[in-house]
């Protein structure tokens, strides 16, 4: 199988500071890859770089089997859907009227609304669990919530890669495993080829079939979330020391901080 999205030695710089050094990354359909690293290791640049809004200073990316930039801006729009950090706050429209610009792409050079629109923003807003709010200003209702509606809009949008950026970071913890078992969803059943950027190291080892780990802009590990998550990769990264072994309930990684030891307390 060919990969949607594909990067080969990314570098990017800023000033004189490199963010990011020889970075490789595939993204199948189908699959949800999550991309971890401490503050400061380049996943939201990545993400710029991946859909297109920055332009690498070496390396190439591929979309489809072209540079994401030399799509025309509704085609582009087709093919990939991102979801940046911050929530819309301003927007003066509502929940629905938000999440149905998601379906701009798909409309026809003088606009006009579907069955089909309607249909995907009406399965977009039960997905993301936002059905109640769908007449609620943006204004209204919480940061997670908002969270929530951008994830919504990116599904309505229907593209088949998905670049998402840290998009639990506002949610409690039922919603962030609802939001894990969406996208999941979405790659079981509509080929979507996710990328995931969080630092929840243990949700992710129960969803994400490939982990990317990043570690001062370069990749310190990829592949399955049992090759990547162990103790010297993440202590390495992060700097802490974990405890990695399996969830009793589902076999997958878990990985639990372990307190650092008061002076004087012995072993």
């Amino acid at each position: 199988m060919n990969p949607a999205l594909t990067a080969r030695k990314v570098e990017f710089r800023y000033g004189d500071r490199d963010i990011l050094r020889g970075v490789d990354i595939d993204l199948f359909p189908g699959e949800v890859t999550v991309l971890l690293g401490p503050n400061g290791s380049g996943k939201s640049t990545l993400i710029k770089i991946l859909s297109g809004v920055l332009s690498p200073r070496a390396g190439d990316v591929l979309l489809c089997g072209r540079p994401p930039r030399s799509f025309p801006r509704r085609e582009m729009a087709r093919l990939l859907s991102a979801v940046g950090q911050d929530p819309p706050v301003d927007f003066p429209m509502t929940v629905e009227a938000y999440v149905a610009l998601g379906r701009f792409p798909h409309q026809g050079f003088f606009g006009g609304t579907t069955s089909e629109d309607r249909e995907q923003v009406a399965r977009a807003l039960d997905l993301t669990e936002l059905a109640a709010l769908r007449g609620r200003a943006l204004s209204e209702i919480s940061a997670g919530e908002r969270q929530r509606a951008t994830v919504a809009r990116a599904i309505a949008q229907g593209a088949t890669v998905m670049l998402l950026d840290e998009p639990t970071a506002f949610l409690d913890i039922r919603h962030r495993v609802a939001f894990y078992e969406v996208v999941t969803r979405l790659a079981e059943t509509c080929g979507v080829a996710a990328l995931v950027a969080s630092h929840d190291l243990s949700l992710c080892a129960e969803y994400g079939e490939r982990i990317v780990l990043l570690s001062d802009g370069a990749v310190a590990a990829q592949g399955r979330p049992e090759r990547v998550l162990t103790p010297e990769n993440v202590r390495a990264a992060y700097g802490v020391e974990v405890a990695c072994d399996r969830n009793p309930a589902t076999g997958a990684i878990r990985v639990t901080p372990l307190r650092a030891r008061p002076p004087g307390v012995e072993t």
